[in-house]
């Protein structure tokens, strides 16, 4: 019996050491403006397995793609560039996309509507509800999927946040699919038949939007592959996700997205969950075993490398704690909000050995 134990420690062991070795680093820069982005020979040095650029700017005045899509501004168009320098090398390239959020958006007609101080009131984001919106976004996604991308990260803006979805096309979606009256008051009131129903719409609509995204990047891109960003509340609090940002975790989970990008970022929970640091390192380990129990070799765990409120990179041994507790069964860990200057880093991270 002792032999047969030593052996399956032994196996255990060497399972959880292959892990290790075959894990994928990528990386997520966070800014776009950047005069060159490292090349494809320096990530792979730096043992990074994918590159993700940022592929739009939400700047008010100047913002716009980088890339031209017929459908929206350009701010700048590099994105043909970058897919040149990383055509026929080993590290893929990813274009990272907003969905609805746009601070440039100038068509009224097109935008959502928040309610707040007891009026729907415009804000810059495409309306979800509206077919001609939603036309955009997906025809807009379709479009990046025909560039020379391997990847499209869909952005955490495809959302239904708490006041929003009042326009007239939001509401008229209310009362098609719950027969009840279109009350804003009563769809904010949580417990009320109205809320319940309103939560169902929302995060249905979600849901369906995310669908046509993929469906539509599919058929003008058959390899490409589509990853979308998740909030950290998704996997141990699916409720809070659908209440907060209409997001069903089984509808999302069954939409064909390739991949789910935890926003597993220590900073920003800690902060917002108000943990001391023992609590968020307790907090984020579970958070991950429940993500990888809910999407397995689909999950790909974002670690934050920079502070957001600062910008500064976040120390080495804090960085080495927290990746230290990703459980061995996560394949994929993302570097995000990431600068060039940060490489070094992130091979130190990696690579302890050297």
């Amino acid at each position: 019996m002792r032999g047969i134990f030593l052996c399956s420690l032994l196996a255990l062991l060497s399972a959880q050491g292959l892990r290790a070795e075959t894990r994928r680093h990528e990386v997520q820069f966070r800014r776009n403006d950047y005069a060159a982005v490292p090349a494809p020979s320096r990530l792979q040095a730096a043992g990074l397995s994918k590159a993700i650029l940022r592929v739009f700017s939400d700047d008010e005045r100047n913002g716009g793609l980088y890339f031209d899509s017929g459908l929206f501004p350009v701010a700048r168009p590099v994105l043909d560039r970058w897919a040149q320098e990383y055509s026929g090398k080993t590290v893929p390239l990813w274009a990272w996309m907003g969905a609805r959020k746009f601070a440039w958006l100038g068509n009224d007609a097109l935008l959502d509507r928040e309610w707040s101080a007891g009026e729907p009131r415009p804000i810059p984001k495409l309306d979800l509800f509206n077919p001609q919106a939603l036309g955009l976004i997906v025809a807009l996604f379709s479009r990046l999927a025909g560039q020379p991308v391997q990847g499209i990260l869909i952005q955490d803006d495809l959302t239904l946040l708490r006041g929003e979805g009042f326009s007239n096309w939001g509401k008229a979606s209310f009362i098609q699919a719950s027969g009840l009256e279109a009350d804003p008051r009563r769809m904010l009131a949580r417990g009320t038949a109205h809320y319940r129903a309103w939560e169902d719409v929302k995060a249905r609509r979600v849901a369906e939007v995310l669908g046509h995204i993929v469906a539509a990047c599919r058929e003008a891109s058959p390899a490409v592959m589509i990853g979308v960003n998740v909030h950290y509340e998704a996997p141990l609090t699916p409720e809070r996700a659908r209440s907060w940002y209409a997001c069903d975790v089984p509808a999302i989970s069954a939409s064909g997205v390739n991949l789910f990008y935890l926003m597993a970022y220590h900073r920003q929970m800690k902060a917002e969950m108000k943990l001391d640091e023992s609590a968020s390192r307790i907090f984020f380990r579970s958070l991950l075993e429940a993500a990888l129990k809910r999407w397995g070799p689909k999950l790909a765990v974002k670690l934050q490398v920079r502070d957001w409120l600062s910008s500064e990179p976040i120390p080495l041994d804090e960085l080495k704690a927290y990746y230290g507790l990703i459980p061995d069964g996560v394949e994929r860990v993302c570097f995000a909000a990431a600068d060039p200057e940060d490489i070094p880093l992130i091979f130190r991270l990696i690579n302890p050995d050297f």
